[in-house]
C-alpha cells in the first residue's frame, strides 16, 4: 500500500480535525503556572502553563479575556478552561482558554517576593542611590551573552546612534544555574575599566529563563558598581531585581542602548540650529545697532561738529580769563604779605641798627663779644660798623650795665 504524500498544511489541517473532534480536548481544564505572559495591544492573551515537566501554550481571545478580572502575572498558579486545538501555520497544538482561575502563587513567584521586600529593607532601590547617566558616554561596557540576539540588538543601536563611543564587552551566561555568578563576574570585572556606563540586558524570555536577574549576589553587584548601570532585560511586561537596582531602568535591551546614548543625528540638527539661530541673531544685532550708528551721525553735533567746539571754546576762554585773573589777586596778596615781612625782617636786621650808631663787636676770629669778661688788657678786637671795621685794643676795663 503506497502511502499518500501530504503537505505541511494538509497534514496540520488534518491533525487539526483529529483533535478537534475528540470530546475530551474539546473541553478540558488544566493547571499550571504561568509562564511568559503577554497582554496584547489587540486586547489577546498569551501565556504558556507550566509544570515540573512540561509546558503547554495558551491563548485567550479578546472575548474572553476581557471578562478575567484577575491580574495575571509571573508565576500565578492557576486553572484554565478551553479547549485543545491546532494552529495550522506553526502545526502548534495549545490551548484556547475561555476561563482562569487563581488557584495560588508559584514558586518562583514567591521567591522573587522575598527577595526583593528584602532588598528594598536594605535600601538598594532608594533612587537617592541612583547615579546619574552621563550625557556624552566616550566608553560603554556592555554585560550579555556574546552570542545572543541582545548584543547585536545594542551593537545596532550604539554604531547608529552615537559611533564615536568605544564599546567593551564583557560576556557572560543569561540563564541557567551558572548564570549568576558569570554576571557577577562581569560586573565585577567592568569595574576595572575606566567607563560612562554600563549595559546590562538580554532578550526575552519565561520567569525561569530570566532568573539568573533575580540573583541576590548579582544585585549587590549592581548596587556597588561606580559606573551608572542600565538594564535592559526581557520586554516591556519583565521585571526583575536586577531592574530595580540598576541606575536606569529599560524595558529591552534595545531601549536601554537607546537611553546610554543621544543620537548623533539629532545632535548635529540641534547644533546646526543654534548656529542658525547665533547667525540670525548677530545679523539682527549688526542691523540694529548699524541703524544706531546711522542715527547718531544724523544728529547735531555729528554733522556740524564745529559748533559744537564754538561753544566749548568760548567756555575755554572764560575759564582762562578767570583763571589768570585768580593767579594775579592772590599773587598780589602774597606780594604785599611779603613786603611786609620783609620791612620787618629789615627793621630787625643788624646792619638797620648799625644805620643808627650801633657796631658789633668781634674778636680776631670774627666771633661776636657779648661780654667784657671775654678780653684782657691789650687784647686787639674789632668793631663791625655798617661802613666797615674797626680795629682797637683794650686799654681799660669797666663793669657795669648801661647807665640813662
Amino acid at each position: 500500500m503506497r502511502i499518500k504524500t501530504l503537505s505541511v498544511s494538509e497534514l496540520n489541517r488534518y491533525v487539526k480535525r483529529l483533535i478537534n473532534a475528540d470530546p475530551i480536548l474539546h473541553r478540558v481544564s488544566v493547571a499550571g503556572e504561568i509562564t511568559g505572559f503577554k497582554a496584547h495591544s489587540s486586547g489577546h492573551f498569551y501565556f504558556t502553563l507550566k509544570d515540573e515537566n512540561s509546558r503547554l501554550r495558551c491563548v485567550m481571545f479578546r472575548q474572553h479575556a476581557m471578562h478575567v478580572d484577575l491580574k495575571l502575572q509571573e508565576g500565578m498558579k492557576v486553572n484554565v478552561n478551553g479547549g485543545i486545538s491546532v494552529f495550522e501555520r506553526d502545526g502548534q497544538y495549545q490551548l484556547y482558554a475561555e476561563r482562569i482561575e487563581e488557584t495560588g502563587l508559584g514558586d518562583y513567584y514567591i521567591a522573587f517576593q522575598k527577595r526583593k521586600e528584602k532588598l528594598e529593607k536594605q535600601g538598594l532601590f532608594l533612587a537617592s542611590r541612583k547615579k546619574k547617566l552621563p550625557a556624552y558616554p566616550e566608553k560603554i561596557g556592555i554585560v550579555t551573552s556574546s552570542t545572543g540576539a541582545a548584543l547585536q540588538d545594542i551593537l545596532n543601536v550604539l554604531r547608529r546612534r552615537w559611533p564615536i563611543a568605544k564599546l567593551y564587552l564583557f560576556p557572560a551566561q543569561v540563564q541557567g544555574e551558572t548564570a549568576p555568578a558569570t554576571l557577577v563576574n562581569a560586573v565585577n570585572l567592568a569595574q576595572g575599566y575606566d567607563l560612562d556606563v554600563l549595559l546590562l540586558g538580554r532578550g526575552g524570555g519565561a520567569v525561569e529563563e530570566l532568573w539568573a536577574f533575580n540573583d541576590e549576589a548579582l544585585a549587590y553587584a549592581i548596587a556597588g558598581s561606580t559606573i551608572p548601570v542600565i538594564s535592559g532585560i526581557g520586554h516591556e511586561t519583565d521585571v526583575t531585581i536586577a531592574d530595580f537596582v540598576a541606575d536606569y531602568r529599560a524595558h529591552t535591551p534595545t531601549a536601554a542602548a537607546e537611553a546610554a546614548v543621544p543620537d548623533m543625528e539629532e545632535q548635529r540638527q540641534k547644533l546646526d540650529k543654534h548656529l542658525r539661530n547665533m547667525k540670525r541673531s548677530s545679523e539682527q544685532l549688526l542691523q540694529s545697532r548699524k541703524a544706531e550708528l546711522k542715527s547718531i551721525r544724523q544728529r547735531m553735533p555729528f554733522r556740524f561738529p564745529e559748533r559744537m567746539l564754538e561753544g566749548d571754546q568760548r567756555m575755554l576762554e572764560q575759564f582762562k580769563k578767570s583763571m589768570v585773573r585768580s593767579i594775579m589777586e592772590v599773587m598780589g596778596k602774597k606780594k604785599l604779605l611779603l613786603t611786609a615781612k620783609g620791612e620787618k625782617l629789615d627793621h630787625l636786621s643788624p646792619l638797620s641798627v648799625m644805620k643808627r650808631g650801633y657796631g658789633v663787636v668781634q674778636d680776631k676770629d670774627g666771633q661776636p663779644i657779648t661780654s667784657v669778661k671775654e678780653l684782657e688788657i691789650n687784647d686787639s678786637f674789632n668793631i663791625r660798623m655798617q661802613d666797615g671795621r674797626l680795629l682797637a685794643r683794650l686799654l681799660e676795663i669797666e663793669e657795669g650795665g648801661f647807665e640813662s
